[in-house]
């Protein structure tokens, strides 16, 4: 196997295990869930298959789910966000978006910025639209999207400066 290949699937898995054993079990103020998971689908290299970026997605939201036991909410949200991502891509990079990483080196902060919130902030108003799935709720999906956002982006933003900044 390609040495990079294994060190992105070693990420992953410790990933997606402080997902499940960590930061599942924090909830900040009653509002604030922290999905660090969502860090594995921005920075899913370009340069592999964007067919099994989806796939990836439903099978990490899965997981996700079976163990918060939150019916098919992060399924849904991920692979939703999986599929979109070439769009946000496009829309955030412009023609530097084909480049391998480009999301991480060699553009400028804003477009970087904007990838980031884009996903997450996509993400989050899917899940707490399905979690809430009333009318009633749509200024509360708001408020908890962009409060769990900020807070995810912040958390996500980190943790990418971590693993690509070395």
């Amino acid at each position: 196997m390609n040495r990079e290949l294994v060190k992105d699937l070693i990420i992953s898995l410790v990933i997606i295990l402080s997902q499940l054993l960590i930061f599942n079990h924090m909830n900040l103020f009653g509002t604030v869930s922290a999905f660090i998971y969502v860090s594995l689908f921005i920075l899913y290299k370009t340069t592999y298959d964007k067919t099994y970026l989806i796939l990836f997605g439903f099978l990490v939201g899965l997981i996700v789910d079976l163990s918060l036991q939150t019916y098919g909410a992060h399924t849904l949200a991920s692979t939703t966000v999986c599929y979109l991502r070439e769009k946000i891509e496009k829309y955030s990079f412009g023609v530097n978006s084909i480049l391998p990483l480009a999301m991480v080196r060699g553009t400028r902060l804003s477009n970087r910025l904007t990838y980031f919130f884009l996903i997450i902030f996509i993400h989050s108003l899917i899940y707490f639209s399905l979690i809430f799935f009333k009318f009633e709720f749509t200024l509360t999906i708001f408020l908890y999207t962009l409060i769990n956002s900020i807070v995810n982006f912040i958390i996500i933003w980190i943790i990418s400066k971590l693993i690509f900044d070395r």
